[in-house]
């Protein structure tokens, strides 16, 4: 089996861009509730 192709198209760009996706993904709801509560507490 000859995986010579699959090695060459994956780079360290796309696993970086991958990785940086997948944090973003996990931090975002909590960064959103984060600035939801401080922009309303202006309101308050």
């Amino acid at each position: 089996m000859d995986f010579t192709n699959i090695t060459a198209a994956v780079d360290a760009t796309t696993i970086v861009a991958a990785l940086t996706a997948i944090a973003a993904i996990k931090i975002l709801p909590g960064v959103a509730k984060w600035g939801y509560n401080r922009v309303i507490g202006w309101f308050r």
